[in-house]
């Protein structure tokens, strides 16, 4: 999928994927990639190569993201989407169109859930079979890691000094103090898209 590169910006928060039913999958040429409205795999002759060809899924689902001045919708795919649902395009077209399955919505938000990632999205230049151009496409997501250190206290006879189980979060200074200096990228983007 084709986007600019020009609206490339990067955001903090949660993901997840949202309650409402999605296939998870798109069905491409799988020769040129050109993406078809089909639900089952089958041979089609492609419009792109314009000779027969068979469809192949590939990994397509939307994702919220969520801070603490709300939540986003974007869309998430291919190498990404496999990687965070831990499965290939092939495993979930099985589950979805094969064995006709719920996908696992539940125990894939469990998985993510307590997880801040850095997340990079871009406004799409492009259209697929379900979206529009405009919509939020994520390019890349780290998992921000948080250290813990063990919190030093005294004894209750205040003999010795011991150190705790009980873990303290220590938090990035630098990171806070960007996130102060840079106002939130959430409610500027729902604007945007809401205006579109």
């Amino acid at each position: 999928m084709q986007t600019s590169t020009a609206e490339s910006f990067y955001v903090e928060g949660e993901i997840s994927l949202p309650e409402h039913f999605q296939r998870f999958y798109l069905l491409g040429c799988s020769k040129c990639n050109h993406l078809v409205r089909s639900k089952i795999k089958r041979e089609i002759q492609c419009i792109n190569c314009r000779l027969p060809r068979m469809l192949i899924p590939r990994c397509h689902f939307e994702v919220e993201i969520t801070d603490k001045t709300g939540t986003i919708t974007t869309t998430m795919s291919k190498g990404l989407g496999e990687r965070i649902l831990s499965m290939t395009a092939e495993q979930i077209y099985d589950i979805t169109a094969v064995n006709n399955e719920l996908f696992p919505v539940a125990h894939i938000n469990q998985l993510l859930a307590d997880k801040l990632f850095r997340i990079q999205l871009q406004m799409s230049s492009s259209r697929t079979p379900d979206k529009n151009a405009g919509s939020l496409v994520l390019l890349s997501y780290t998992e921000k890691l948080t250290m813990f250190l063990p919190e030093e206290s005294t004894s209750a006879s205040g003999a010795d000094r011991i150190m705790e189980e009980e873990p303290i979060l220590v938090t990035d200074a630098k990171a806070t103090k960007k996130r102060k200096r840079e106002s939130s990228t959430l409610p500027k983007l729902q604007s945007r898209l809401s205006n579109q």
